[in-house]
């Protein structure tokens, strides 16, 4: 498992890798982000990935968010934590649910492949290609 602190998102955002290796290892992606919000309480959006994403680019984790993500199905929210203080939108005045200046929402986006599908979601190889032959000599 990689973990990656993109600096996009600061403090504030982590992308786990996660490898599932059995039908038994489902869940446990979600339970790695939990330790995570636990062991770093500046964390406040946690993006899951499976092993063929590359988790230090944030366009494949995009890539992985747009093709393997359902929001009603793989959103976990923990409202009404402590979060980051510097964080400005950790605020009453952003949302109804924050009771004090740094508190917020985090949120798990699980974009891995749920194990029983995993065949579904071969990724396209690309041919290999001689470059020499669309050289200019």
């Amino acid at each position: 498992m990689y973990i990656v602190v993109p600096p996009a998102g600061g403090k504030y955002m982590a992308v786990l890798q996660f490898k599932k290796l059995s039908q038994s290892d489902e869940g446990r992606q979600r339970q790695a982000a939990l330790l995570a919000f636990s062991a770093f309480s500046e964390l406040k959006h946690i993006f899951l990935v499976d092993e063929d994403v590359d988790c230090f680019d944030m366009n494949d984790v995009l890539w992985a968010m747009n093709t393997r993500f359902q929001g009603d199905a793989d959103i976990i929210t923990i409202p009404g934590v402590r979060c980051h203080p510097l964080d400005p939108s950790n605020d009453p005045a952003c949302s109804p649910s924050i009771r004090d200046h740094g508190i917020a929402c985090k949120t798990i986006f699980d974009c891995t492949i749920p194990y029983d599908q995993k065949w579904r979601f071969q990724r396209a190889e690309f041919l290999e290609v001689d470059p020499q032959k669309w050289l200019k000599r």
